[in-house]
């Protein structure tokens, strides 16, 4: 329930003792500032029977003005900060549209709406100039609408204003060790660094930046198998994951820009193929999009002789591991 109403002491004690006296209990409310009205949200019980407009009417007789009332969940009663940020992870890390998310935070389900004079409107901006427009018949209040603008900031085109990732410094001997859960921000810079070429190459499909951490965590941690990471100084340059597909085993490979042609590729494969060979593969398949053939290059460099074919747009590099020497750990 939404009212309009006067900002002066007892009013909100008014409120409380109407609620009471119609057995209307009052779960959670916030208040919205202005001046010199206050507008004051508030979720309450009923008692069975209790339609909308006697909700209405108990608040509009108390002295509220602009009175609205939407039925809710009670999983709604939530403090409205938290629902916020609940929100950012929804989008970020669930893939939700933010329009989507946006419209159930700001609940624009129309209401009874005792004085009903036309829907309010609220722009948006988002960071690439475009704008999104909400509307509903409840007005909108300062906070809602610093709220939402906030959120969408956040959250659209993430990423999108920043200035490009420098490619690191290329220096020699570059170490190579399993991925931990301590690789999860230089996994994801490797990722931010790499050209959209190869990063459709590694995955056949464009693949949707800024990471989130739910994807970067299986990338260094995967469900079927290891991952190993190339290190130089503090940058992973080079990122590689062997997974068990059924009864084969293959090994995604993924090097920086600038350090491609630098033998980073071979070393990955000799780790992936010596890794597999430890968990008892008899083969390793590597998988890349149609036109690379840089991940040949990197098999051939590695001292292998491959079987190669074609399946739906992609290349398999498939390779022999009998001769291979097992990486434990």
């Amino acid at each position: 329930m939404r009212t309009t109403l006067e900002d002066r002491p007892g009013v909100l004690a008014e409120i409380a003792l109407a609620c009471g006296k119609a057995g209307l209990n009052i779960e959670s409310m916030q208040v919205f500032p202005g001046d010199p009205t206050v507008v004051d949200e508030f979720v309450v019980t009923a008692p069975e029977g209790f339609t909308d407009v006697q909700v209405a009417e108990v608040f509009d007789d108390a002295g509220g003005s602009g009175v609205a009332v939407t039925r809710t969940d009670p999983r709604d009663v939530v403090d409205e900060p938290t629902r916020y940020l609940n929100g950012v992870h929804e989008v970020l890390e669930g893939g939700r549209d933010v329009e989507e998310v946006l419209r159930e935070l700001l609940e624009t389900t129309p209401p009874d709406v005792a004085d009903y004079a036309g829907h309010d409107v609220l722009d948006l901006r988002r960071r690439n100039g475009t704008s999104l427009r909400i509307s509903r018949a409840v007005p909108f209040t300062s906070i809602e609408r610093a709220r939402a603008q906030a959120l969408l900031s956040l959250v659209s085109d993430a990423g999108a204003d920043l200035p490009p990732m420098q490619p690191t410094t290329v220096q020699r001997l570059p170490l190579v060790r399993p991925a931990t859960l301590a690789d999860i921000d230089a996994v994801a810079a490797l990722h931010q660094r790499c050209s959209a070429e190869t990063l459709y190459h590694r995955y056949q499909v464009p693949l949707r930046m800024p990471m989130t951490t739910r994807f970067t965590r299986r990338l260094v941690l995967p469900e079927s198998g290891v991952a190993v990471v190339v290190q130089s100084g503090l940058d992973v340059v080079g990122h590689g994951v062997l997974e068990r597909s059924g009864d084969d085993w293959r090994f995604h490979v993924l090097v920086e820009d600038a350090w491609q042609g630098r033998g980073v590729g071979s070393l990955l494969v000799r780790q992936g193929a010596g890794r597999a060979r430890a968990l008892g593969a008899e083969r390793l398949t590597f998988v890349t999009a149609g036109s690379n053939d840089r991940l040949l290059r990197a098999v051939g460099g590695a001292g292998f002789a491959a079987r190669v074919e074609r399946h739906d747009g992609a290349v398999h590099i498939t390779v022999g591991l009998a001769t291979v020497t097992p990486i434990e750990g």
